[in-house]
């Protein structure tokens, strides 16, 4: 789970930090890091809001099933001189409801 480590570093946070946003210690989250837990959805998806990235760009092993475009779409869109700022509220929105439904 090198990618969670990676952004968790970027965002210059603790592990600590980190784990209170999920309401788990530094020990949780190093055991994240090294791939020896994987948390649930929810847990994942809520560092990933926090961190501001897509959820699979640190979990690899979830992804999202939606008829909108996947990060890497939004990306290209965004390579290609495109404005992604309706795509990103729109998932932003669409996250935050899934999470209120959970």
């Amino acid at each position: 789970m090198g990618n969670l480590r990676d952004e968790r570093i970027m965002k210059q946070l603790s592990q600590r930090e980190l784990g209170e946003v999920i309401g788990k210690d530094q020990k949780y989250i190093s055991e994240v890091e090294f791939g020896r837990i994987i948390p649930c959805f929810q847990k994942a998806d809520t560092l990933a809001r926090f961190l501001e990235v897509p959820v699979e760009r640190i979990f690899p092993c979830f992804t999202r099933t939606s008829r909108f475009p996947g990060y890497k779409d939004i990306m290209y869109l965004y390579s290609l001189g495109y404005d992604i700022g309706v795509y990103e509220n729109v998932l932003r929105e669409l996250t935050m409801k899934e999470a209120q439904n959970d």
